[in-house]
Formats: structure tokens, C-alpha cells, sequence
């Protein structure tokens, strides 16, 4: 994709210091809650930019201009933009050159470009403070893997003032250079659950005195994958199973195995509808094997995501520009099995999910996967995107 930038803004000019910051945060990821080193470069940058910092304990950051605080200002729209922070728990095995430094964490999710994204627009809108047509606050957001961020930030007044819209973007590699928006419905609803199945511990000597929980639990696992491949509902919808722990000796019946795993659908009627039709599936496997099993949601469902129609156009408008004929409008029929838990801004504002095509050269890998990669030109074209989103908000 070739493109000329421009327009009130030369783009190019921001290319090289956006390389860099993406690649400086690839190569110190942190943790969610964790990201002391991460948080405390964003604040030494937004502040020699004069911005006006809030800490949210322990590492999340609100960041506004202080020059948008006069009367001339207060007929400007307000938006806040997000963008999340933290890495994942992961081995990184790119072979990049600027593969993360610490050891077991890696940006295996974008969060890397997205965080350099968002201090460069900061840093152009600081440079035209004065003539830019919305008042921006920006959310350096901890722990968006682990779902606390969004709570922490809002709790913390990231949302106080009422503004009129709340944006927030993401990177994705399944097509080359590009933008997409949904029109409407824009996330799945998802939960983590965990499944404990309770035997009765025996030594395998006197296996008529034990309730082998491990032989449950292998029920478990085909009736989930059974259900998986009978249950036919109004869109996309899964539950899965990421890891079985149980037992610790070999001649010892176990009396505990637990599986932990999730619960993803499109639509809520289908979520529900799955968790009736496993619990149904559990009670039989219970009464089949004289164990008892529970199915525990330790946290509540992270909800779908709804884009703002008008919103929805200004980001159209912008993805036509920026990108032609490779911006894509999508409809609920196209949604990822996906979630976020910056569900919670929208139930307050009114707000857009932009994403980011860039599919790398090469062999592409999924998110959180340790060879992950994405196509580093989608960088500058992200954020031009982004100001002429804000610019026709």
C-alpha cells in the first residue's frame, strides 16, 4: 500500500520516533500491575509535553492538556482515548532484534504499538493545543490481560466530565494493511470458568474405596468438545478448556481435578444457552461417576461491546480516507470470538472500537502466541487514522 501523508499534519515526520517508541516498549514488557517501567517512561514524555498527569495506582495514568482548560476551549468536544500497557506471561520467539529483554514477558498483543501510537498523537496535539478541535484526555490502562485495568481507571475518575465519545483501537494480522470497524455489536461476551471435579482419594490398591475424579474429568473434556460440536445457536459460540490439573502420585486416586477454561459467544441468549447445556451435561456425568463437580465463574462476564453509530460514520469517514478502498465496514456476522474488558467505558459513554489491519511477511501467528508479530507500517497510518477519527468526532 502506497500513500502520500499529509494534510494538516505531516505524518512522516513522526515515523521514525514511532519506530523507536514501539520498539523500546517491545523490548521491556511488564505485567499487569507490574508495569512500573513502562508507566514511568509515559509520564517523564507526557510531561515534557506540559501535559497534566493523574496516577492510577499502581502504574495507570489520566493525561490532559492543561491548555484546554480555559472558556475558549469549553465548547469543544471532550474524548478519551485508551490504551493498554501491559504484556502477557509468554517466552518471546521472534528472533527480533528487539525481542523483549525480560526474560518469560513478551507484547504478544500490540500493546506495544498501541501505547506508541497514542504518545505520538498526544505529542501532535500538544504541538497544535490551541487549534485542534476536541479536548483530549488520554488512559494509559494497567492489566487489560488480566481484566482490571478498565475498573481501576474508571474508579479513579477516567470518565468524570461526561465527554462525548471514548475511543480505543487495536492491532490485528489476519489481512494486510487496513482498517476495520464494526457497525454495531463490535465483541463477544466471554467469561474465564474453572471446573472442579471432586473424587474420593484411595490408594489404587483398594480402588473400590475411591471416586476417581480424574476419570470424571475425562468426561468433562469430551462433553465439552461434544458441545462444541452439537450446539448450533444464533452466531459463533465455544467453550473451551486451557488446563487439567490433578493427582500427584501415580498409585494414589485422586480426589480433586480442575479444569480451567472459558465460555465465548457472539450473543448473550447463546452464552447462557451453553452454560444450561454443560451443567446439564456435568449433572449427568455426576450421577454417572459419584463425584460431585462444580462450575465456578470466578469473575464476572465481560460484555459485549457496542459501537456508536455516529461515532461509527466519523470512523468511516476517517478509514476511507486514510485507507481507500481497504477500509472495511463489518457487520455482526463477522465478529471474532473476542473481548475486552473496556466493556465498561462504553456502558458509560458513548464510544467506537477501531482496528488495525497488519497482516507481517512471512508466516503470521496469533495473538498471545511467542512468535507473534505484526506489520510495523500499519504505525503511521494507525495514527493518522486516529486524528482524522478525533478530527470528525
Amino acid at each position: 500500500m502506497e500513500k502520500q501523508f499529509g494534510y494538516e499534519c505531516k505524518f512522516a515526520d513522526y515515523k521514525e520516533e514511532l519506530i523507536y517508541l514501539r520498539r523500546y516498549f517491545h523490548r521491556h514488557p511488564e505485567l499487569g500491575l507490574k508495569e512500573y517501567e513502562t508507566s514511568e517512561f509515559i509520564w517523564n514524555y507526557l510531561e515534557q509535553l506540559g501535559y497534566r498527569l493523574r496516577k492510577v495506582s499502581p502504574t495507570g495514568i489520566i493525561a490532559e492538556h492543561p491548555c484546554q482548560d480555559g472558556e475558549i476551549f469549553a465548547c469543544r468536544k471532550k474524548v478519551v482515548l485508551r490504551a493498554e500497557m501491559d504484556a502477557l506471561p509468554i517466552q518471546e520467539q521472534t528472533g527480533l532484534d528487539y525481542a523483549s529483554e525480560n526474560a518469560g514477558v513478551m507484547h504478544a498483543c500490540g500493546h506495544d504499538g498501541i501505547v506508541a501510537v497514542a504518545l505520538m498523537l498526544a505529542k501532535i496535539l500538544a504541538e497544535q493545543k490551541e487549534t485542534f478541535p476536541v479536548r483530549m484526555r488520554f488512559l494509559f490502562e494497567p492489566a487489560e490481560e488480566i481484566g482490571e485495568g478498565a475498573r481501576r481507571m474508571l474508579e479513579a475518575g477516567a470518565l468524570e466530565g461526561e465527554p462525548d465519545a471514548f475511543l480505543m483501537f487495536h492491532y490485528a494480522v489476519d489481512q494486510s494493511l487496513g482498517m476495520a470497524v464494526h457497525k454495531g455489536q463490535a465483541s463477544a461476551m466471554i467469561n474465564g470458568m474453572e471446573i472442579r471435579v471432586h473424587g474420593k482419594s484411595s490408594h489404587w490398591c483398594e480402588a473400590e474405596k475411591g471416586i476417581d475424579s480424574i476419570y470424571a474429568a475425562s468426561l468433562v473434556v469430551k462433553a465439552l468438545h461434544d458441545l462444541n460440536e452439537n450446539y448450533r445457536g444464533k452466531g459463533p459460540c465455544l467453550v473451551g478448556t486451557g488446563t487439567i490439573h490433578g493427582g500427584e502420585y501415580p498409585n494414589i486416586i485422586t480426589d480433586l481435578v480442575t479444569l480451567r477454561g472459558n465460555i465465548r459467544a457472539a450473543y448473550e441468549e447463546d452464552y447462557w444457552a451453553l452454560d444450561r447445556e454443560m451443567r446439564k451435561a456435568v449433572k449427568e456425568i455426576e450421577n454417572m461417576t459419584g463425584t460431585g463437580i462444580e462450575v465456578i465463574y470466578p469473575k464476572p462476564a465481560v460484555l459485549p461491546i457496542i459501537n456508536d453509530a455516529g461515532l461509527t460514520k466519523a470512523a468511516k469517514a476517517a478509514g476511507k480516507k486514510v485507507f481507500g478502498d481497504r477500509f472495511i465496514l463489518e457487520n455482526e456476522e463477522q465478529l471474532f470470538l473476542s473481548g475486552d474488558n473496556a466493556y465498561r467505558y462504553f456502558l458509560q459513554a458513548k464510544g467506537v472500537f477501531l482496528v488495525f489491519l497488519a497482516r507481517p511477511e512471512g508466516e503470521v501467528y496469533p495473538f498471545h502466541h511467542p512468535k507473534f508479530q505484526f506489520d510495523e507500517e500499519i504505525l503511521l497510518y494507525s495514527l493518522e487514522a486516529l486524528y482524522e477519527t478525533l478530527k470528525g468526532v
